[in-house]
C-alpha cells in the first residue's frame, strides 16, 4: 500500500501532463490536428484585417503578391496561395475589432481552435505595435513638402456620388479633410478624387486659410468652373512657398472621360527661383475582379502620360528636366503600367526610400497604389518619400459616417508625403542662335547624331558629367533611359531617351 500510494501522484501528473495546452507555430500550414483545443501561439502574429468581432491574423504582414511578382508566373501564383493560406480568423466575442489598427500586433496569444484556420479567443490579449502617427515622416532637410492625397470629395453637391450621403456626413468629411491637411502642412497639395467644378477646391482653400493664415494657399484654376458628380485631380499650394508657371498641360483630349484625371504643372519655388514639373494622375481602378481585367486602360493611361512627357521634355515647354510624376495609379508595385513608367527612365522613389512600406490595404494584404517617379535630375533633389500611416490601417469605424472627425480615416489611401530640396543643375545651358542645327534624336535606346562634317560630340547626363565623347560626322550612342545633354561642335541640345 505504501507503494502505490508514493506512485499515485506520479500516474496522475503523467496521465493529466498528455493534455497540457500546446504551444504551437503558425506557418500557414492547417491547424485541424488540434481541432477544440486551447492553444499558445509561441510567436508573434498581426492583424491584417478587422471587422465586427474577428481580427484575421498573419505570422506576418502580407503583401500583395504584385507588390514582388509579375502577375501569371509561377512565383505569382505561388505567393498568391501563400497569402490565401497564411490567414487566421479569430472570432473574439468580448473585443470591440473595428477600433483596432491592422499592423499591430499579439505576441503569445491563447485561443480555442476550432477549423482549419480559425480560432475563438476567450482569453485577454495585449495590441503593440502601429500606434497612430501624429506627423509626417522626417523629411529630412527639405525646402519643399508635397503631399499627393486621395479625398473623394464633393462640395456642394453630395447626390448621386462616391462621397458622403449627406449634409450632415458631409461637414464631419470636411473637418476630418481640414484636420488632416492641416497637420501635413504641405506646401504642394496633390488631390485626386475631388469634385469637378471649382467649388470643392474653393471650399479646401478657405477651410485652410481659416486655420493657418489668410491668403497662404491658393489653388491652380484649371479652367473648370461646372459643378458636376464627376470627380478630378488638382492642386492647392502655399502662395509664399511656390509659384505656378506656364499653362498646364493634359495628356488626354477633352473628349476623354481621363482628361481631367492627368494633367502637369510646372511650379517656381519663390525663396531660389528654381523650376520643376509635376504630373499629377488618376488612373483607371480596378473592378474587384483582379488586376488583369482592367490593366489595358491603365497601360492606356500610362502611354499616353509617357508620350505626352516625352515630347515635352525634348521640345523643351517646360525649360526644366526636373520631373515628378504622381498619384493614385491603381497598380501594384510590379504590375505592367508601373514597369512601364520605371522602364522609361523615370525612377520609382517610394521603392528608392520606402521599399518595405505600403498605401494601401485591401484583402488583408498591403500594397502600393499610390506612387512617386522621378527624372534622374529630378531625383537627385529629393530627400525623401513616404507614405503617412493615417487611413489604410484605419477601421471604417472612423470613417466620417460614423460622426468621428479626428483626422484618421479621411480616405482609403494614405496619403504620400515628398521632400524636396531643388538645387542647380549644373548641367549646360542650351543655345539656340547657331545658324547650323545638327540633326540629334533618340531611335532604339541610342541617340543618333548627324553634323554637317567631322566634329567632337559629347554626350552628359543631367549633372554635368561625361556619358560619351567622340569626334565624328555621323554617330549612335547607346544609353540607358533618361534625360541627356548633347554638345557637338558648339551647338547643344538636351535630349530625352525612353526605353525601347
Amino acid at each position: 500500500m505504501k507503494r502505490i500510494y508514493i506512485l499515485l501522484p506520479l500516474m496522475l501528473c503523467l496521465f493529466f501532463s498528455g493534455f497540457a495546452q500546446p504551444n504551437i507555430v503558425f506557418n500557414g500550414n492547417s491547424l485541424s490536428s488540434y481541432y477544440n483545443q486551447n492553444v499558445t501561439f509561441n510567436q508573434t502574429l498581426h492583424v491584417c484585417g478587422v471587422s465586427n468581432h474577428y481580427l484575421f491574423l498573419s505570422y506576418e504582414r502580407l503583401r500583395d503578391p504584385e507588390e514582388t511578382t509579375i502577375y501569371g508566373t509561377n512565383a505569382y501564383y505561388q505567393d498568391s496561395i501563400r497569402c490565401v493560406n497564411g490567414i487566421i480568423e479569430a472570432y473574439a466575442p468580448y473585443v470591440q475589432t473595428d477600433t483596432i489598427r491592422c499592423g499591430s500586433t499579439i505576441t503569445n496569444l491563447t485561443a480555442k481552435v476550432n477549423g482549419d484556420r480559425s480560432v475563438i479567443i476567450n482569453s485577454s490579449f495585449r495590441l503593440d505595435n502601429n500606434r497612430r502617427p501624429y506627423t509626417i515622416p522626417n523629411m529630412g532637410d527639405a525646402r519643399l513638402i508635397l503631399c499627393a492625397t486621395n479625398l473623394e470629395y464633393y462640395c456642394p453637391e453630395w447626390q448621386g456620388t462616391h462621397g458622403a450621403s449627406s449634409d450632415a456626413e458631409f461637414q464631419t468629411q470636411n473637418a476630418k479633410i481640414l484636420n488632416a491637411l492641416t497637420n501635413i502642412n504641405a506646401d504642394i497639395f496633390a488631390l485626386i478624387e475631388v469634385q469637378e467644378g471649382k467649388n470643392a477646391l474653393i471650399q479646401l482653400v478657405d477651410g485652410l486659410n481659416a486655420r493657418t493664415a489668410p491668403n497662404r494657399y491658393a489653388y491652380i484654376n484649371d479652367g473648370n468652373a461646372q459643378t458636376s458628380t464627376y470627380v478630378k485631380i488638382g492642386f492647392v499650394y502655399r502662395t509664399d512657398k511656390v509659384t505656378p508657371v506656364l499653362p498646364l498641360g493634359r495628356p488626354y483630349s477633352s473628349n476623354s472621360a481621363f482628361y481631367r484625371r492627368e494633367y502637369v504643372q510646372a511650379f517656381t519655388e519663390n525663396s531660389t527661383g528654381q523650376r520643376f514639373v509635376v504630373s499629377l494622375n488618376h488612373f483607371k481602378a480596378k473592378d474587384g475582379t483582379g488586376s488583369a481585367s482592367t490593366n489595358a486602360a491603365r497601360m492606356d493611361n500610362v502611354e499616353h502620360l509617357i508620350d505626352f512627357l516625352t515630347q515635352k521634355i525634348n521640345a523643351n515647354y517646360y525649360q526644366d528636366p526636373d520631373f515628378l510624376i504622381l498619384g493614385d495609379l491603381n497598380s501594384s508595385t510590379m504590375e505592367e503600367p508601373i514597369r512601364y513608367i520605371s522602364d522609361h527612365g523615370f525612377e520609382n522613389q517610394l521603392m528608392r526610400f520606402s521599399p518595405t512600406e505600403y498605401s494601401y490595404v485591401y484583402d488583408y494584404k498591403v500594397e502600393y497604389l499610390d506612387h512617386v517617379f522621378a527624372t534622374p535630375s529630378m531625383a537627385s533633389q529629393i530627400t525623401n518619400a513616404a507614405p503617412y500611416h493615417l487611413n489604410a490601417d484605419e477601421s471604417t469605424h472612423y470613417y466620417y459616417p460614423s460622426g468621428d472627425v479626428s483626422m484618421y480615416r479621411y480616405s482609403d489611401h494614405d496619403p504620400i508625403i515628398v521632400g524636396v530640396k531643388l538645387t542647380q543643375n549644373v548641367g549646360i545651358p542650351e543655345q539656340t542662335d547657331n545658324v547650323y542645327h545638327p540633326q540629334i534624336y533618340s531611335q532604339d535606346g541610342q541617340i543618333i547624331i548627324h553634323n554637317e562634317q567631322a566634329t567632337t560630340v559629347s554626350i552628359y547626363d543631367v549633372a554635368g558629367r561625361v556619358i560619351s565623347q567622340v569626334r565624328a560626322q555621323d554617330c549612335a550612342v547607346p544609353v540607358a533611359a533618361g534625360m541627356y545633354i548633347v554638345k557637338t561642335g558648339d551647338f547643344v541640345q538636351k535630349i530625352w531617351v525612353g526605353k525601347y
